[in-house]
């Protein structure tokens, strides 16, 4: 593999797409978000506390040492908007952690599912993506067909496959597009298609006018190769046997939907500058955007930030610096 084949691998692992092969790596990454959303309200409270704790320590520190004073105040503000975002997903994260350790108090996993599975509420409308390749049944080609999600506590709701268009219908809290990562990776393994050839390229929670014009587009193209009686958009089939298997794995994974929908569902896009000439010229510069940003790395980044932030203001307090007045 080549350094170029690698790095774009590393962006895709890091960035773009979850880590969600299977359904042991999904719940990984849901119990990762879990822990992040209360770690980051956590810090967020914590970094409040300490600048109005030692609010007169940090102002005198900033006039003497020529800093600007008001970054107190955009640190206080850092702080309180960070923890207005999390709270619910904190919230949520502890109800995870929560069912999780009464699992293993209680040793009783369907009891634990059925109270997960109640305390879910009402379904919701839930996402919509679309592929990059069409997938129908082989024994009704050209139509749409729907996989169920559903275990031996109780519906999940079910996604409907429409050519290159996926909806989670009856989605528990607005459902979630990860699940679809876990589909493309699953019909890959299912129809020995390389995971890179089946990728989705459009969320309706990100940009839903561009995944309109997209599944129009497939489908009017899909319509003239019917009537010419010709493959003219790339298209995938599954056997019925293929799409029985889709569902039992599908039914692994339910008890981590359950906990993955008291998460807050953020949908990010990305954009990476970098300034060949600096500020205030900056007049060339070099960027980089993503269509979507996984969660998992978004939220690990905002962690590692307010992390930062929370350990220098506990370094100057343990360790003031010298400044001229003292």
């Amino acid at each position: 593999m080549s350094t170029h084949d690698r790095s774009i691998d590393l962006g895709r692992a890091l960035v773009r797409e979850p880590d969600v092969g299977d359904a042991r790596h999904y719940a990984r990454r849901v119990l990762l978000l879990a822990l992040i959303h209360p770690a980051l309200f956590a810090l967020s409270l914590v970094g409040i506390v300490l600048v109005l704790w030692r609010g007169r320590f940090f102002v005198t520190l900033s006039q003497r040492s020529n800093v600007e004073t008001l970054t107190i105040a955009f640190l206080l503000l850092f702080f309180a908007y960070i923890g207005s975002l999390s709270l619910r997903g904190a919230w949520g994260g502890l109800r995870v952690l929560y069912y999780r350790l009464l699992r293993r108090l209680v040793g009783d996993g369907a009891r634990i599912e059925r109270r997960k599975n109640g305390a879910l509420g009402a379904v919701t409308k839930g996402p919509s993506v679309a592929l990059n390749l069409a997938i129908e049944r082989s024994d009704r080609p050209g139509e749409p067909f729907e996989l169920e999600l559903r275990d031996d506590v109780g519906s999940l709701g079910r996604l409907r496959v429409d050519g290159v268009r996926l909806d989670h219908v009856d989605a528990p809290r607005g459902g979630s597009n990860d699940l679809f990562s876990f589909f493309t990776r699953q019909v890959a393994e299912l129809t020995a298609v390389h995971p890179d050839d089946l990728a989705v390229v459009q969320w309706m929670s990100i940009d839903d006018e561009s995944l309109l014009q997209f599944v129009a587009t497939a489908k009017a193209i899909r319509a003239l190769g019917s009537s010419l009686q010709t493959t003219a958009w790339p298209t995938l089939q599954l056997s019925a046997a293929q799409c029985a298997e889709l569902e039992r794995r599908f039914a692994v994974l339910c008890p981590t939907l359950r906990e993955e929908a008291f998460l807050p569902r953020w949908e990010f896009q990305g954009e990476h500058k970098l300034p060949i000439i600096p500020e205030p010229l900056g007049i060339i510069s070099l960027k980089r955007s993503e269509r979507r940003v996984d969660a998992l790395s978004s939220m690990t980044a905002a962690l590692l930030i307010i992390s930062i932030a929370v350990a220098l203001l506990v370094f100057f307090i343990v360790r003031p610096p010298w400044v001229p007045g003292r």
